[in-house]
């Protein structure tokens, strides 16, 4: 295993994702349609942190085919929860009038991520970029509505996203606890499983927590 600490936290977060996923499919019958989103958005981050666990492990920083498409298949996973968030900030947050408009943008958005990461450059940095204008619009969107209605929901969702954002800094200062066994890519997705945490306790009918 190239890079231990970064391939079972990744591997970890693909469990909680599966496991959350799972969980809003069969959860409760309040917004059906922002649950199955949901549940979607995270079997993305799963799939995601399944083939990033797949990468870090076996290929790393190796020139290979095979490792090329199992990163591709990161990005592209990653550009699909994108293109989830500008769906469900649609459905949570926009009038009849803007939502089909956001709906089409995350299309072009997902199309557009994508070819990007399969033609031009498939840096991480590019799916950083992609996920960072819709994560912003549910922190939003999620804190002007506990500022109006005061709900736990939103107040979990938008500490969620708020922290996943934050997670960011940490690779960007390359933030590390130890130098082999919690580098700051681990340390990241440390992070990332607590927001991860809060953002599914932020869904509606996705856990049973008072509104």
């Amino acid at each position: 295993m190239l890079e231990p600490d970064v391939t079972v936290t990744d591997l970890v977060l693909a469990a909680q994702c599966t496991a959350y996923s799972v969980l809003l499919s069969r959860n409760g019958d309040e917004e059906p349609l922002v649950r199955r989103l949901y549940a979607m958005l995270f079997a993305a981050l799963g799939v995601a942190s399944l083939f990033g666990g797949l990468w870090h492990g076996v290929f790393s920083e190796r020139e290979t085919v095979l490792g090329q498409w199992v990163w591709l298949c990161v990005m592209a996973a990653l550009a699909v929860a994108a293109a989830l968030l500008w769906y469900i900030s649609a459905a949570l947050f926009c009038s009849a009038k803007w939502a089909p408009i956001v709906r089409m943008i995350a299309l072009v958005y997902l199309l557009f991520q994508i070819s990007v990461s399969a033609f031009v450059t498939d840096s991480f940095a590019i799916a950083t970029v992609g996920l960072l204008p819709p994560v912003i619009t549910m922190i939003a969107g999620n804190a002007s509505r506990f500022r109006r209605t005061r709900s736990r929901r939103a107040l979990y969702g938008a500490a969620g996203f708020s922290l996943a954002v934050l997670a960011g800094l940490i690779i960007a200062f390359d933030v590390s606890l130890h130098p082999r066994l919690a580098t700051a890519l681990a340390v990241y997705h440390m992070v990332q499983f607590v927001a991860f945490w809060m953002i599914f306790w932020s869904v509606p009918g996705g856990a049973s927590h008072p509104r």
